[in-house]
């Protein structure tokens, strides 16, 4: 594996202010990991033995953040990027579960590496002197396995954090945890209760977002229950219905692999089947049914999403798509159409995607139903390019025009409006001024009829 690695100038000149000061610094962490890896770090992080008041005097003309400073991290601003600097150190217990009680300085580098979480993490690389790997990681990088620097309980326990992280890594980068690492997630799993929800959050969508994070669901499964109880009765939840082939937690995982890599995606598929084991009931031919899941998992995603304290934008956008994630309109224009006036342009184009993914884990003998979702989606499409309308303020007409013909003022525009809408998806009627008039005085009249 290459072991010179190309840093940009920013990093060079910031080595250099520690080396004319008498100070060796290091890279050190994911940049070297990354890097190792053929990945362009997204930053850098340097190490060098020198106590926190010496680092804050070695960047003269660079702005200087006292960010950590109580636990011996400064961040320089360097070309525009912040450059975290830490000074090597050993660390005491760690009481509060996330802190070490105490810091002592070290002029060693090694005793420094090893309070870090993993192998692949505790490597530091200097230019002239190359890659420093006491605990192995490069070889872990060479075989894709993700294990803990020292004792792994020893290392979660300080920070059960560190377990989320081990999911993310091998949700990102395809490792396998080895089996002491496993052992210690499990044992050590119940310490994400006191975890705060926003730290758990931010590793949970790192992860959930990663290319193998559906497969990993399956190697940490306590790990992720314990942070999603609710997770826990889908795991070998025997669906027994000719539709599917996995457990419900196996369908969940195999649809989260195959969706898009992005956050609502992700979140949706992770939770788009939960509440299946709540509401089950099962026929007298031993064949399991779930009606009504849909309306029951995303009000359990809304109490879900709200304890992890993610953001109200995120939590309505996947909650609406599992509410409407079951839904098959026929592959027609009408159909579609009326489909487009529940969900909109937007979260229909979304919910092709977890169409897809939720019938990829589905059986087999139900994948034809792939090109009536192609075509779904090209009826979308086509509808989007011509700019049919979805919404009332999409009409050629609104609701002054209505006043104009004698509609009274209040509810039945709106309702007016609505018929008018749903008669352009129906196809009984263009969306142009005149066309549209022509229906409203219509409707206005048999509203008129109807009254006397």
């Amino acid at each position: 594996m290459q072991q010179i690695i190309l840093l940009p100038e920013y990093i060079k000149q910031l080595l250099h202010c520690l080396d004319t000061r008498g100070y060796s610094g290091y890279l050190v962490g994911g940049c070297v990991r990354d890097a190792l890896l053929g990945i362009t770090p997204e930053d850098y992080d340097i190490a060098a033995p020198v106590p926190p008041e010496v680092l804050l005097g070695c960047f003269p003309g660079y702005k200087v953040l006292q960010t950590g400073v109580r636990y011996g991290t400064i961040t320089v601003i360097a070309d525009g990027h912040p450059v975290e600097i830490t000074s090597f150190r050993r660390e005491g217990p760690y009481t509060d579960g996330r802190h070490p009680d105490e810091v002592a300085y070290t002029d060693n580098l090694a005793e420094d590496l090893a309070r870090r979480d993993f192998t692949v993490n505790a490597m530091a690389y200097r230019p002239d002197t190359g890659l420093f790997d006491p605990f192995g990681g490069q070889k872990d990088l060479q075989r894709k396995v993700l294990s803990c620097v020292g004792d792994a309980e020893k290392r979660f326990s300080e920070d059960a954090l560190r377990i989320l992280r081990a999911m993310r890594f091998c949700s990102t980068l395809g490792f396998s945890a080895d089996a002491a690492l496993m052992q210690a997630a499990d044992m050590c799993a119940s310490l994400l209760q006191k975890t705060s929800a926003e730290r758990i959050f931010v590793e949970l969508v790192k992860f959930i977002c990663g290319k193998y994070a559906g497969s990993v669901m399956h190697q940490f499964a306590k790990p992720l229950c314990t942070v999603i109880p609710e997770l826990a009765p889908a795991v070998d939840f025997d669906q027994k219905n000719p539709h599917h082939i996995y457990t419900v937690y196996g369908h969940i995982a195999a649809t989260v692999d195959a969706c898009p890599q992005s956050k609502v995606l992700r979140l949706t598929m992770l939770l788009h089947d939960i509440a299946k084991p709540y509401v089950m009931t099962e026929d007298e031919n031993g064949i399991r049914h779930f009606r009504g899941h849909q309306e029951r998992s995303a009000g359990m995603a809304r109490k879900i999403l709200t304890r992890l304290a993610c953001d109200r934008k995120t939590i309505e956008k996947v909650c609406r798509l599992i509410l409407y994630h079951d839904i098959r309109p026929a592959a027609d224009r009408v159909s579609v159409h009326r489909y487009l006036l529940q969900v909109g342009y937007e979260d229909a184009l979304l919910l092709v995607h977890v169409r897809r993914a939720d019938l990829s884990a589905q059986a087999p003998a139900y994948h034809f139903q792939f090109s009536l979702i192609d075509q779904t989606e090209e009826i979308i499409r086509s509808l989007q390019k011509e700019g049919a309308p979805v919404c009332v303020q999409d009409l050629a007409v609104n609701g002054r025009d209505l006043i104009s013909l004698g509609v009274p003022p209040g509810p039945q525009i709106g309702e007016m409006l609505t018929c008018l809408l749903q008669s352009v998806a129906d196809g009984t009627v263009e969306n142009a001024r005149q066309a549209l008039l022509q229906k409203a005085k219509q409707l206005a009249g048999e509203i008129i009829h109807k009254e006397k």
